[in-house]
């Protein structure tokens, strides 16, 4: 009581005189003299400068991370002091109370002087204060009674502590208020030791934010990247990946991540690697794409991380795939191989159809293949994307008529998960997305059910596509071939196909002859597959006798260049010697040199494939006789002799 009366006369010379005793404190004293610059008032029983509760929100909002990161740790030191009569306070930088917790009868008191949250305690207004005085000196401060600069607090003694961030910068000040004579040495200590816990959790939380954003960064920069990265933990564990490698792979992280390594790469490399950790660079081994089996050749790049000579994972990059999606096509059978330097024919009909397909790459327009099963409108429509301007861009092919219905949605279109019982986690695009930017090819698109020719109508018209069971409405570029055997009109007669979707087809029809039409190839696509067959085998190339020769031109193909193509693959496995000769062809195919009976019936006389030949082609077009006449080759006027010739009507 004592040292508070000295201090009391100290302070009271200090107001009226100017005087400073030497014996106080030298920070209390600085202070003193800037509250006497400040103009202060030292006789004021209240602070001034509370903020309105319109602008009392925002600060809170500002300073809403450090009020959640320090209301704990305040709770638990008020906890320390509880039913004391001590108050805990926290403020921001320029000293505005933020957060005050107490028991009742303190917050009341505090109430009187306007030591409430909202209020400003900085040496500006209040004077010296350990809140404000702890900001000014930027150190831990105990300002005890009549240290304080003003009535109002001179029956209190508070213990303040700067708050710091990990790039030392003031943030904010905890303090601790009660009544002057029960001041005690270790208030000041707990103080500072709370403020440490807050700066380490500030410290947590910011390294935690850098991280990730360092996380952000890394996988920016990796996702920017055209190799496919893996990271895998010591046990060969994948961590991380990038998007290049799940593009490359067609699967979603959740698939990727969590399984090991040699999930995906089949090869001892590889498990070499996983055993003697040895660095392994521009290596060739077989990427295994999804889980279908399909395996490439790819350059792999893999070493080691360390952490204090201590190896913790490793780095693993699929190098030199700079066209993700053409790369993944490729692999998966969904690039086109063929062009029109590889269709084989100098028959005029034949000729007249590669030129109209030749027509049709340069343009934007449907085409729709017609002919025969057989007759290669597959690798027409391979030759057409290669002669686009998306051949740079991924070739897909589905078989409308080989793919159950109830699968063919999924299989065009994709599902979310959940759609059906089996659906793959995370949902998984379709055909339609996956060829965006290139080609879909349509084969038997007459087998499509007219539920799913509604759903495919509506692709074309608005050029998106929504996956089954979901709503999100997915853009894609896509140029349409369709391929059929059948004869569409028929089967819209029939019921069996949307004529709104046939138009949709229709813009750019070719019309594809089948080999019989074409007999003058036969000798030339003989000899053709007889080389390729040959070379894939590694065995000579075989001469083809002409009794072979002349049994391939009279036989009528019903299954066309396919079955040319396996009939001659069948006799070159077949052959030990280097010739081709009967006896290695199908038994149906060979002629009894002495039964003419059977060799006039298995080979149709001229006029007989002339016949036919018209039947067929007026059959094709639907009665439309310049089509036809076209078709052939002919004049019109030629057609109609022929038609009479051969009473066809």
């Amino acid at each position: 009581m004592a040292d508070q009366e000295l201090l009391s006369r100290k302070w009271e010379n200090f107001v009226k005189t100017g005087e400073l005793d030497p014996e106080i404190d030298p920070i209390i004293r600085n202070s003193w003299i800037r509250s006497k610059k400040y103009e202060v008032d030292p006789f004021q029983t209240r602070g001034k400068g509370k903020l309105l509760l319109q602008d009392l929100e925002p600060l809170l909002q500002r300073k809403k991370e450090l009020i959640q990161i320090s209301f704990p740790l305040m709770n638990m030191l008020y906890s320390l002091v509880k039913g004391s009569g001590f108050l805990v306070v926290l403020c921001d930088e320029n000293g505005y109370l933020l957060k005050v917790m107490g028991d009742e009868q303190p917050l009341k008191d505090a109430q009187l002087i306007q030591f409430v949250e909202g209020a400003n305690w900085s040496e500006e207004v209040i004077g010296t204060n350990a809140i404000g005085t702890a900001i000014k000196e930027g150190i831990p401060i105990q300002v005890f009674s009549y240290e304080h600069f003003t009535k109002a607090t001179q029956a209190w003694t508070c213990s303040a502590s700067p708050i710091y961030t990990a790039s030392n910068e003031l943030i904010g000040v905890l303090n601790m208020s009660g009544p002057f004579d029960k001041v005690h040495p270790h208030t000041l200590g707990m103080v500072v030791s709370t403020v440490k816990a807050i700066e380490n959790q500030l410290q947590l939380k910011e390294n935690t934010e850098k991280n990730e954003l360092m996380k952000s960064y890394l996988e920016e920069t990796t996702n920017t990247l055209s190799d496919g990265i893996i990271i895998t933990n010591e046990q060969g564990i994948i961590i991380k990946t990038n998007r290049m490698l799940q593009s490359i792979l067609q699967m979603l992280p959740t698939e990727i991540e969590g399984k090991n390594i040699m999930h995906i790469f089949e090869n001892r490399t590889i498990e070499t690697f996983r055993l003697t950790n040895q660095e392994v660079i521009d290596k060739e081994v077989k990427l295994r794409i999804r889980n279908n089996g399909v395996h490439t050749s790819v350059l792999l790049n893999a070493k080691p991380i360390l952490r204090e000579r201590k190896i913790i994972g490793s780095l693993v990059t699929v190098k030199g795939i700079k066209k993700v999606h053409q790369f993944v096509n490729q692999v998966s059978g969904n690039q086109a191989k063929v062009t029109f330097e590889d269709m084989i024919g100098e028959n005029e009909i034949f000729l007249n159809r590669i030129h109209e397909a030749k027509l049709a790459a340069k343009s934007e327009s449907t085409v729709l293949i017609m002919g025969d099963s057989g007759t290669g409108k597959d690798l027409l429509a391979q030759a057409i994307h290669n002669d686009s301007s998306r051949r740079r861009h991924p070739f897909l092919a589905i078989n409308c008529g080989g793919i159950p219905r109830d699968l063919l949605g999924s299989e065009l279109f994709g599902y979310v998960e959940g759609a059906f019982t089996g659906a793959r986690k995370g949902g998984t695009a379709g055909k339609f997305e996956l060829a965006d930017g290139g080609t879909l090819f349509l084969d038997e698109v007459g087998e499509m059910s007219l539920e799913m020719q509604v759903l495919l109508l509506r692709v074309l018209q608005n050029r998106e596509v929504v996956r089954i069971g979901g709503n999100k409405v997915v853009p894609v570029n896509v140029r349409i071939i369709a391929a059929t055997n059948k004869n569409l009109k028929q089967e819209i007669q029939k019921g069996n196909f949307r004529e709104d979707l046939y138009f949709r087809l229709h813009v750019m029809p070719i019309y594809l002859p089948s080999l019989h039409q074409r007999k003058s190839d036969i000798p030339l696509l003989a000899e053709y597959f007889s080389k390729q067959i040959a070379h894939r085998m590694q065995k000579r190339v075989p001469q083809i006798t002409n009794e072979v020769m002349e049994l391939l031109n009279m036989y009528r193909w019903p299954g066309n260049i396919r079955e040319l193509q396996n009939v001659m693959e069948r006799a070159i496995v077949k052959s030990m010697n280097q010739e081709l000769t009967l006896e290695l062809f199908p038994e149906e195919m060979t002629i009894s040199h002495g039964n003419d009976h059977y060799h006039h019936e298995l080979l149709p006389k001229k006029d007989e494939i002339k016949k036919q030949a018209l039947m067929e082609s007026i059959k094709i077009y639907n009665g439309n006789f310049s089509k036809a006449a076209e078709y052939l080759g002919i004049s019109r006027s030629t057609l109609y002799r022929q038609m009479e010739r051969y009473h066809i009507r």
